[in-house]
Order: C-alpha cells, then structure tokens, then sequence
C-alpha cells in the first residue's frame, strides 16, 4: 500500500470544514475558462503550503511565469520559492549555497542555434551534464525554440541522466493560439506571449513540478449520478443524459486509466441498476471493466472507497476522488484524511479541466509498469481460485508457472527502482526512499550493487515489482533496502526473490546482514524478516542471517532469470 504524500496527509489531519469549502470556491474560480492574470493575481490560497526552494539558470526572463505560477502552485499546496539568476547565455550553472528542491534550466536556443546550427543540441547536452554533475536536485529542463524532433531527441539523450527532465515545451505551445509576441519581446527580454506565459505558469505548477517532487496519483473514484452523466439512476431509470460535457469527462478518465491510473466507482445506487445502466448504454466512452473496484451500496462514502482501496492495496492518499455533492465530499475528507478531492459541479466543462490539470495525475510518460499495474491487479482473483484449489504452496506455484527475472546493476531501471524505494510502505525494510541519484549510485559503484526483479506468471507480467540496495562488506552483504511492491505480495515467494538476489550479488560470501526500521506500515516487511532470522525485531538495527533465507528454495517450481544491464521487454 502506498502513501503519496505525508506532506499532504499531515496538512489535513484536522478537518475544517470552512477551509474545504474555500478550497472548492479557489478550484471554481482557478479552473474557470480564459482566466485573466489579474484574476489570478488575487487567488491567495489559505491553507498551508509547503516551500519549494526552485533555482533557475537562464538567458531570458521568467518573471511573468513566476507571478502567474503562484496560484496554481497554491493549489497544489506549494509555495514556489524563486531563486533568481542573472542572465548567462553561456549556462555557466552557478550553484554556489545550498542545493535547492529543483533546478531549473530556462533557456530561449534562438540566439545560441543561429550561431551553433545543428551542434545546438550536443551543447545543450553537455551544459545539461555539467549540472547534473554539480548538483543532487532533480533537474527540469525548460527550453524555448526547440523544433519537435530536436526536444525529442534530447528527451531520449536525458534519460540516461538520473533526475533530469526535459519539459514537452513544444506540445505545450502547440496548445495555444499565439506562442510568441515580439512587442513583449522588446519590453521584457522574452519573445513569449501573454497566452504563452500563462500556459507554462500552469504546466509548471500543476503538471512538471508535481510531477517530479511528488508520487502520482493510483486511483480516481468516482460518483456516478449527476457527476459522469447528468441525472439520477434511481429515480431516471436508466434514462440519463450523456451530455458532450460529461462524453468528455468521461473520454478524459478513460485516458488517464489508459496511463495506468486506476479507475473505481463509489455510488449509492443499486448493484444491479448500475450493471443494467453500462449494459443499456454502448455511447457511454466508459464501460463497467474499465474501473477496477465498484463499491455500490447505501453506506457512507467513506467506508466504500476505504474497500475500494483495499481491492487496489493503495492508501486513500493516492486518491482522487470526485462527486458532485460538497457534503459527501466533506464526509470523505473528514474520515480519510489526505484523500484529494474535486467537486463535480454544475459546469461540467469546468470539471474536465480541473481534472485535466489536477496535480499529481500528469507523468513524465507512461511506463509499461504503470500499464502492467492496472492488468495486474485485474488477475488477483484468478490467483485466488488457483491457491484457494491447490493442497500446498507447491502445487499452487506449479499451476501459477511464475518467473523471476533479475536484472544486475540496471541503468535502465533507475528511475522505477527509484519509484519503489520511496513509494512502497508495506514491505520496505529501511524506509531509506532513495531517489534517482542514490539509486544511480548503487547502480555505479563499485562495491555496491543494485537489484531489479520483475515477476510474471501464467497469467499476467507483473513488471518490476521488488528492489535490493547494498554493499559488499569483505565476507558479508549488507543489504541497505529491500522492497517489494504489494502486489506482489501472496504469492509466497518474498524468500526466493531475496535469496536469488543475494546470489546473484553476493558470490561466495554466506551471510547477510539486512538493516530495517520501525515504521508506522512496513510491518509485512518486518515480519518476514523476523521469520527468516528466527529474532524478534524490538528495536531498529540490523540483522545478520545465513544464505540462503528459507529451506525448501531449491524446491519451488519457480523459474530464475539471471540478466545484465539491458532495458527489460514485457509482453
């Protein structure tokens, strides 16, 4: 189970109900279509925000993005701390004082390309690798005047560069009416227009700086009456109204599950009135497979989607959660604190575009784990029946047919084993949630290594779904994080995941020393180790236990796949 974000769940602790009604009227007013900058201007968000500190390196004028930026920022509760830069064409990357949250590089290519030509990009290039190599912030990269080829190439350059991101500047322009304005050129030193300006201060706030420093959203719930179709099913039959407003909405969800963002449903209706709604209507762009959880009933709202996170083994923080009514939303939000929300309101339109932008549902590209996530979870019940029908764990795997692959020191998995050191909580030993740089380190270094370990079986791949962080310590290996995704847990193979890859990495040497932490959720993890170690686990520390982890290992009818570093290809 994953929690997205603690700093989120600590700000809404205490429910206040006049402050979520202000932030449904700051939503209302923020999403409303063609806001101006002055309107902007007064949105003052009043809750509390956390400070992110943002460096720029650039040759042109980010002042106008910054000023539109804070409210967005505000909504998704950062408040956007600028660290201004002189104007330096050359990219120099001072990086005197302290590292920030993020750096950001901000730079028009029109002067440097009519002087360099087609170099323009292996210069870029290699200024993006000089501050990689001078800071250990994540990296945006923000860059006005690429051609689309151009930025595409250098988005797959930069992905051999952990924590660096280059922003789809282009696709982002091609949204708007008019890019570039050359009367604003003269008079603030950037060629961008008004329109321009205010696009990126959206993108940024609400889609790239979420994107990078902070976990993705897993689920959308949503109501169904008066929220993806406009009537009621209980008192309508099954006669409501598709408007093109809610077509859209519901064309827009079915994109982000496409993502590999789930979708469940939480209503008060009739199980089988739903069932006979979907049935009756082929023009709905949704269809009743497309969500993985339905919880309809007549209970509280609340309760459900707490069984709907159950089903999708997420925490209620990874959630969005949308319906029309404000006193269900304050019913949820007063018993699951952390949830995100977005009122359905009576402009559905409005609705579409909040939801389109709402931070922490855009991603830097949709990975085949993300896709393989969603399917994955759709094959739990098909283990159930298998294990439910099978006399002991043998039988049960031999029916299962699983795979382990491991992948050895996987420059190409950085960022997803990065992903799953800081995002899983159940079954996370040192809860040390490494980043992309950690992990490229544990990937390089010599007396460390790396473990990436995907899992397939007969009936679904479940992609990369388990990480080992250690060192090798003269006749021992300290393991320094061991994780494994909740969906993979049940299957009862955590021991041979382990004892493969310490195999693989440790050689000849026999023990292994593993450190953990008490945290608040990762006693799945703790337990395992305590089984294994026969000690108990009363305090934090480490323990030293013999290779390999479990008797029986050899036994298992599991296949062991053994790779180099080389990007993995799931079917």
């Amino acid at each position: 189970m994953t929690v997205r974000n603690s700093f989120h769940k600590e700000m809404a602790n205490d429910f206040n109900p006049g402050l979520f009604l202000e932030r449904i009227s700051y939503a209302n007013s923020l999403f409303k279509e063609g806001i101006t900058r002055r309107e902007l201007a007064i949105l003052k968000p009043t809750w509390g925000c956390r400070d992110v500190k943002v460096r720029f390196h650039r040759n042109h004028s980010f002042e106008h993005v910054v000023a539109a930026s804070a409210a967005w920022a505000g909504y998704a509760r950062m408040s956007i701390k600028f660290q201004e830069a002189p104007y330096d064409d050359a990219l120099s990357m001072n990086v005197s004082g302290e590292d920030p949250d993020l750096e950001v590089i901000w730079y028009d290519v029109e002067a440097i390309q009519a002087r360099l030509g087609h170099e323009i990009l292996e210069w870029l290039k290699g200024r993006i690798n000089a501050l990689r190599a001078s800071t250990a912030a994540p990296i945006l990269v923000v860059l006005v005047g690429l051609g689309i080829e151009q930025e595409r190439e250098l988005t797959e350059a930069s992905k051999s560069l952990p924590g660096v991101r280059i922003a789809p500047v282009c696709d982002m322009l091609g949204s708007v009416r008019t890019s570039f304005d050359s009367r604003l050129a003269k008079i603030s030193g950037a060629r961008l227009s008004e329109e321009a300006n205010l696009a990126l201060a959206k993108h940024m706030a609400c889609r790239w700086l979420p994107a990078i420093l902070t976990p993705r959203i897993k689920a959308i719930v949503v109501d169904l009456d008066q929220t993806i179709y406009s009537g009621v099913l209980g008192e309508d039959g099954v006669s409501v109204t598709l408007t093109p407003a809610h077509a859209s909405l519901q064309a827009l969800l079915l994109k982000l599950k496409e993502s590999g963002i789930f979708l469940a449903v939480v209503s008060k209706n009739e199980p089988a009135d739903v069932d006979m709604l979907f049935a009756k209507r082929p023009d709905f762009p949704l269809r009743l497979e497309d969500f993985s959880a339905n919880e309809i009933g007549w209970g509280s709202k609340s309760e459900s989607i707490s069984k709907a996170c159950q089903k999708l083994r997420i925490d209620p923080s990874a959630v969005l959660f949308i319906d029309d009514n404000p006193g269900e939303l304050a019913e949820v939000s007063g018993h699951l604190p952390g949830i995100e929300l977005i009122h359905a309101g009576a402009d559905v339109c409005r609705t579409a575009r909040e939801l389109e932008f709402y931070p922490g549902l855009w991603s830097w590209g949709v990975s085949s784990d993300d896709i393989l996530r969603v399917a994955d979870l759709g094959a739990e019940a098909a283990r159930k029946r298998i294990r439910d029908r099978s006399s002991d764990q043998v039988e049960y795997l031999r029916e299962l047919a699983p795979e382990v692959d491991l992948w050895m020191n996987p420059e190409s998995l950085v960022s997803r084993l990065a992903e799953l050191s800081q995002k899983t909580n159940q079954f996370n030993l040192s809860l040390r949630r490494l980043d992309e740089l950690k992990v490229n380190e544990y990937v390089k270094d010599a007396g460390r290594f790396a473990v990436g370990i995907g899992l397939r079986d007969s009936l679904t791949d479940s992609g990369i779904i388990a990480a080992m962080f250690g060192r090798i310590d003269d006749d021992k290996v300290i393991v320094d994080e061991w994780v494994i995704s909740c969906r993979a847990l049940g299957r009862g193979l955590e021991g041979l995941m382990a004892s493969s890859a310490l195999d693989a990495a440790a050689g000849s040497r026999k023990t292994a020393l593993f450190s953990y932490r008490l945290g608040p959720r990762n006693n799945p993890a703790r337990e395992w180790l305590a089984k294994v170690s026969g000690c108990s686990m009363e305090a934090e520390g480490g323990l030293r236990i013999n290779l390999p982890l479990l008797s029986g290992i050899a036994n298992m009818p599991v296949r062991i796949n053994i790779h180099g570093n080389e990007r993995p290809e799931h079917s």
